[in-house]
């Protein structure tokens, strides 16, 4: 199984959002990254397939424990590129963290150090 570009983008955006409250809705999702509702509700069909996220029949989104974990790895590698943004830019903290979510998706899997073989996998070459 292999996760897009896309796929990295909307597991950081419901893993930002699980950090400020328990149970993440799609209209969250689709405000945090300026996406249509219909947008989330197929890409949450294709991360549940996945078996990163799992979804309650009227609404409320949760990640797994594997979509946890490889959510957590990249906010971290997000992090180290939104502080290095911030120290060498005019940028402020959502922007710097919004900016660094867009690279982190598009890095390739080499740059991003992540431990585990089996979240490795997981990132696209």
């Amino acid at each position: 199984m292999e996760l897009t570009n896309t796929n990295i983008r909307y597991l950081l955006a419901i893993y930002e959002l699980s950090q400020v409250r328990l149970e993440v809705s799609s209209k969250d999702i689709a405000r945090v990254l300026t996406v249509s509702r219909a947008s989330v509700t197929s890409m949450m069909s294709i991360l549940i397939e996945k078996r990163m996220v799992d979804k309650e029949r009227y609404g409320k989104i949760h990640l797994t424990p594997l979509g946890r974990t490889l959510a957590r790895e990249l906010a971290g590698q997000a992090g180290q590129v939104a502080r290095e943004l911030q120290a060498r830019m005019d940028l402020s903290g959502e922007e710097a963290w919004k900016a660094a979510c867009a690279a982190v998706s598009e890095l390739p899997r080499r740059c991003l150090g992540l431990g585990q073989p089996a979240l490795a996998v997981a990132l696209p070459a």
